[in-house]
């Protein structure tokens, strides 16, 4: 097994990312849910699109609503774990991809 096969069978294996994806097989099955998900990227690329030709009244509006979905998508079973894992493993991933940075730029010192 590759040093590479090993890192990607130690994230796949770990704990917080096997509940994360049993949470996320939950949340794909609630249509109402993805109805609303979807609905709050469609309002981010508004309010990013607002914010990029300079729209101010547009942008508080814009985020007003996305405030708005959010907080209704937030009230559902489960979401308020699922995002702080999201959190929690973005965090890793940065932490495991500075390693490899860090390890590549010494090997070219």
């Amino acid at each position: 097994m590759t040093e590479k096969e090993k890192l990607i069978q130690m994230i796949l294996e770990d704990e917080e990312i096997q509940r994360y994806k049993r949470i996320e097989e939950h949340i794909n099955k609630n249509k109402e849910l993805k109805r609303k998900i979807n609905e709050l990227k469609a309002i981010q690329k508004q309010l990013v699109n607002a914010k990029e030709i300079g729209k101010t009244e547009a942008v508080k509006e814009f985020e007003k609503r996305y405030q708005e979905r959010l907080s209704e998508i937030e009230d559902y079973p489960l979401m308020s774990d699922y995002l702080a894992l999201q959190g929690d493993i973005n965090d890793m991933m940065q932490s495991i991809i500075s390693i490899i940075e860090d390890g590549i730029e010494k090997d070219f010192e």
